[in-house]
């Protein structure tokens, strides 16, 4: 009885485990994680040139941006967002004219994540004009950009054209428009 009582111990002293066989490599991690990051960031087109007091005066842009992964499902990021307006060029290959404004807005923290992201599983931000609105003018078209810059100091941007129609006109109905349609 004594040597069977050796045995199993022994037998499971043997058996034990030790952890996985294989860990990860630092460039394996990234891969995986990386899975799960946001790809691709996208301008969403409930952005606009809007007041932030209701009145009707704009006061900067409601920028609405959904970062997503690579399965195209929305995320939460962290890292820096920057966001640019530019003057917005007709018949040209390159977009955009002069920089007119410049944001920049770190999510590096669960206040800012909870401060910015929103149940429709977007991040919304309130960029108020920072050169004041004379630069900006109804009737025109601007260049908005997102840039996403990861952790990893990868950048990912988006663009979006803005009409900013005159007060009591709709986008469909702004000079700017009819512009386009021709």
């Amino acid at each position: 009885m004594h040597i069977v009582g050796i045995g199993l111990v022994a037998a499971a002293a043997g058996c034990r485990s030790t952890g996985p066989e294989r860990m990860p490599q630092e460039r394996d991690r990234v891969e995986m994680l990386s899975l799960m990051l946001p790809s691709e960031i996208k301008i969403q087109p409930f952005t606009k040139i809007r007041s932030f007091n209701e009145d009707d005066i704009p006061d900067g842009i409601l920028a609405i941006v959904r970062p997503v992964d690579r399965f195209g499902d929305p995320v939460k990021a962290v890292g820096l967002f920057y966001f640019e307006l530019w003057e917005y060029r007709e018949a040209s290959a390159d977009r955009k004219g002069q920089r007119l404004e410049f944001w920049d807005k770190p999510i590096t923290t669960i206040e800012d994540v909870k401060l910015h992201w929103s149940r429709a599983q977007m991040y919304e931000f309130q960029l108020a004009w920072t050169q004041g609105e004379g630069s900006i003018r109804p009737g025109r078209k601007y260049v908005f950009t997102a840039t996403y810059r990861t952790p990893w100091d990868t950048t990912i941007q988006d663009e979006y054209v803005i009409d900013f129609p005159r007060v009591g006109q709709t986008p469909a109905e702004s000079p700017s428009a009819d512009a386009a349609a021709r």
